[in-house]
């Protein structure tokens, strides 16, 4: 364990020293910041993707109230927003629920080109420049033009959890998208239950409309995981979801189950084997506990499943076919124990290959974590981390392995020894599975044409251009002509991005599904940034418009400030309390913790047994009247007062055992500060700047669960607003003196909020009365102070709206900004 700890801590002092590039680096200059981006951004991946410790985040602000079915919530939620009063900013207030004219939406400002967690995509097979793909957390998007531009198709879905598409092969204009996204965030991980899906929907004119296949709204249908249609029959269609396989042989009218592994993770993948005389099945079960690859040779008919691939340590496996040769069936699976040197769990167990159309008894081992050339046991591991001695980055090797959630296998559509594996990066093996070289490189400068972001869900080739293979992952859509280009065949090739020649094109172009979790707005109202899912801190301006946000900070990115007095002093964060600073516009970052004790506990990724000191995505706030002061919470407050040179601790550790989740201090006022936790209590002082860590501050528990924000009245200090998570009950509260007594403010009737998670809350500070709230199901205005609440036409899908911004610049104008979890940021003027 001290190995492991003494190895966190050299990669986050590697993390500490190196520069990032700039914003906008000239292209001249790449050669020379590649190798400065490859060692930080490689550094940076220690923290940079860490699934298990988001879920738990996304887990703690929803848990629901005891009887509470949080599916049925958002259900609900849904139904009850439509009926709520209806309010427009861009018209300037209530507007009647059917209007002659389309309401004007809020303004999408990106990004564009960054993309987000992408699982699926369909592709036209006579006119492949339309396709189809599904955003975890922003609904359906088609492109007419081979993706040089996406919009979506589906916002009036009920839920937009997207995690499989499947077309007709016979009649393309039909689709089936399958949604939540559940193999392990739902359940197994217990993470954000908005990523629980509400069954099956179906468009029958290429996407343009969808519906709900009723039969599919149950707890049987809440996790779709993968779907097929028959090449036979285009009525029959089979569904793998957490609770096994089902069919349908009326398009989806009514389904049966076919296969009932009982296992926890239930099925997660279906390959169906073309021209097949009957729909000859694979399907793939278990996650964390043994799993197993079925096969049945007539699964249009009544039974027949088959138990032909399992082993003892086997976990999460993916199948593939052969197109060339159906005869030749693959399996990739990851391990549910620890392996060799302890060091593959969740990595590699096995890659199998069967030569009999996967019959029992027909398969074998092509290559097992204990191979002696250390690349072949990489696929489902983050391979330059396990070779950062080998490729001289002068620290430590780790092993980070996410086998139970990145795991993909496709064959080549020409060559049946030729296939792909998709863990962090892409591996292609060209005998059989026997040996592998990288085919992407997550690491390098992005202006490499290597580059291929990191975390992949799914391979899918072109259905006419065999070499074109597409790849989807945490950063959306990317393309390669030539899949079969060279790549570096050596021991080393995963240090040396240059010796492949697998060229990597990105297709996120307008595709808005990108995850953010909070957001900040410059001075001007003209440039905005925010921390998003896996794919740092991003910077986005009016001049550069939605299609050239810029990555300026690597791993999960977090909450973010800009010094209204020098803009160009920006603080940013990611995960577990880590902060940095910059003093250039975010051309480079500083390390910004010096004085923060509590960064030397445990991490959220189970690394240390000690209790994590801070959330996975932690709270930083700027004092508005003075910017050189900054909060940051933990199991304690801590306070910078010169700019984040160093941090002192600003209390005990808070009294009801959470960890703080929110903070605001009062405009004008700097010594009222209050406080949520995650443990529901919402903490303050009178005198925040003089306190130290000896100071206990005094605490209301309004609700038990998690305070998502807290919000000062600007004209009141003694009026304070929180936000709670959680499914059942009140979210929002107010209190007239300070935080000691509070208030639910939900509204009653149809003015009543719906009973899903709050985020945040924005009082209006032209008049006290107007409030705005973030939901899971989008943004709600009150005219009242809470008295009741009408829904805002934004123009965007019911995305999470996580974070809030209200910015009034010096030409007077006054903006709303809203930075969503599945559908990037927006505006409306005030």
């Amino acid at each position: 364990m001290a190995k492991r700890a003494q190895r966190h801590a050299l990669i986050l002092a590697v993390l500490a020293t190196l520069a990032l590039p700039d914003v906008l680096p000239d292209r001249q200059r790449e050669a020379d910041l590649a190798r400065i981006t490859a060692r930080r951004e490689a550094a940076a991946k220690r923290p940079h993707s860490s699934p298990g410790a988001a879920a738990a985040y996304w887990s703690a602000r929803r848990q629901p109230q005891p009887g509470v079915d949080p599916g049925r919530e958002l259900e609900r939620a849904r139904r009850r927003r439509a009926a709520m009063p209806q309010h427009s900013l861009a018209r300037g207030g209530l507007v009647a629920r059917i209007t002659a004219e389309p309401l004007e939406p809020w303004e999408w400002l990106g990004p564009g080109n960054i993309g987000g967690r992408t699982r699926a995509l369909a592709i036209h097979p006579r006119r492949p420049k339309t396709m189809w793909a599904g955003g975890v957390s922003g609904g359906i998007w088609k492109t007419e033009n081979a993706g040089r531009r996406w919009r979506p198709v589906a916002d009036e879905l009920v839920n937009i959890a997207v995690n499989a598409l499947a077309l007709d092969p016979r009649d393309p204009a039909v689709l089936y998208a399958g949604t939540g996204e559940g193999y392990f965030r739902e359940v197994v991980r217990g993470t954000g239950l908005p990523l629980r899906g509400g069954g099956i929907f179906k468009s029958e004119d290429g996407g343009e409309s969808w519906r709900r296949l009723r039969r599919t709204r149950g707890a049987k249908f809440h996790w779709v995981n993968d779907i097929v249609v028959s090449r036979h029959d285009s009525d029959r269609v089979y569904a793998a979801t957490r609770k096994g396989v089902f069919r349908s042989a009326d398009g989806g009218q009514r389904w049966r189950r076919v296969l009932n592994p009982k296992v926890r993770g239930g099925c997660l993948d279906l390959e169906i084997v073309p021209d097949a005389p009957g729909d000859l099945l694979f399907a793939s079960c278990g996650t964390f506990e043994r799993a197993t690859v079925y096969r049945n040779q007539s699964a249009e008919t009544a039974g027949g499943w088959e138990a032909v691939l399992s082993e003892p340590a086997m976990g999460r496996t993916s199948v593939a076919v052969a197109p060339s040769d159906p005869t030749v069936v693959y399996a990739l699976a990851a391990s549910n124990t620890p392996g060799p040197g302890g060091n593959y769990e969740q990595a590699l167990h096995a890659v199998f290959r069967s030569d009999a159309s996967g019959a029992a008894g027909s398969w074998e081992a092509r290559v097992r974590n204990d191979d002696p050339r250390k690349i072949n046991t990489l696929l489902l591991s983050n391979a330059v981390i396990a070779m950062l001695v080998e490729c001289d980055f002068d620290v430590l090797n780790d092993y980070l392995s996410m086998g139970w959630y990145v795991n993909v296998l496709a064959v080549s559509p020409d060559d049946p020894d030729i296939l792909f594996a998709a863990g962090v990066d892409l591996f292609r093996s060209r005998d059989g599975g026997r040996n592998w070289s990288p085919a992407s490189y997550w690491w390098t400068s992005r202006f490499s044409p290597a580059w291929l972001h990191a975390d992949l869900h799914g391979l899918v080739f072109h259905p006419t251009r065999s070499r074109t293979l597409f790849a989807l992952g945490d950063g959306g859509i990317a393309r390669t002509s030539d899949a079969l280009a060279p790549t570096g065949e050596d021991a080393l090739a995963v240090c040396r991005p240059e010796s492949s020649s697998v060229r990597w094109q990105d297709l996120n172009n307008d595709y808005g599904v990108t995850q953010f979790y909070h957001g900040s707005v410059h001075p001007n109202g003209r440039g905005y940034l925010g921390g998003t899912q896996d794919n740092g801190t991003l910077l986005g301006t009016d001049g550069s418009g939605p299609g050239r946000w810029v990555r300026i900070l690597g791993g999960d990115g977090g909450y973010s400030a800009i010094d209204p007095v020098n803009p160009a002093r920006i603080y940013a964060t990611f995960q577990n309390g880590e902060v940095q600073r910059s003093s250039d516009g975010g051309r480079s970052f500083q390390d910004a913790t010096f004085g923060i004790t509590d960064l030397a506990l445990g991490r959220e990724d189970g690394v240390s047994a000690q209790v994590p000191g801070f959330l996975f995505i932690s709270p930083l706030v700027m004092d508005p009247s003075e910017p050189r002061r900054l909060w940051l919470g933990g199991r304690r407050l801590w306070r910078t007062d010169n700019g984040a040179d160093s941090w002192t601790a600003a209390s005990v550790q808070l009294a009801d055992g959470g960890k703080a989740s929110a903070v605001a201090v009062a405009p004008g006022d700097p010594d009222r500060v209050v406080v949520g936790s995650s443990a529901g209590g919402i903490h303050r002082s009178l005198a925040a700047t003089t306190t130290d860590g000896l100071t206990e501050w005094e605490a209301a528990t309004p609700r038990a669960d998690f305070v998502t924000w807290v919000a000062f009245d600007p004209a009141d200090p003694d009026t304070v607003y929180a936000t709670y998570g959680g499914f059942g009950g009140a979210h929002v509260f107010r209190s007239g003196d300070g935080g000691a007594e509070w208030t639910a403010i939900d509204g009653t009737g149809r003015g009543r909020l719906p009973a899903v998670p709050v985020h945040s809350i924005v009082v209006d500070p032209a008049d006290r009365d107007v409030l705005y709230v973030g939901t899971d199901v989008g943004v709600f205005v009150s005219l009242d102070r809470g008295g009741s609440w009408a829904a805002e036409h934004t123009g965007f899908a019911t995305a999470v709206t996580e974070s809030l911004t209200l910015v009034e610049t010096g030409d007077a104008a006054r903006w709303l900004f809203a930075f969503t979890h599945g559908r990037g940021a927006w505006r409306v003027g005030l």
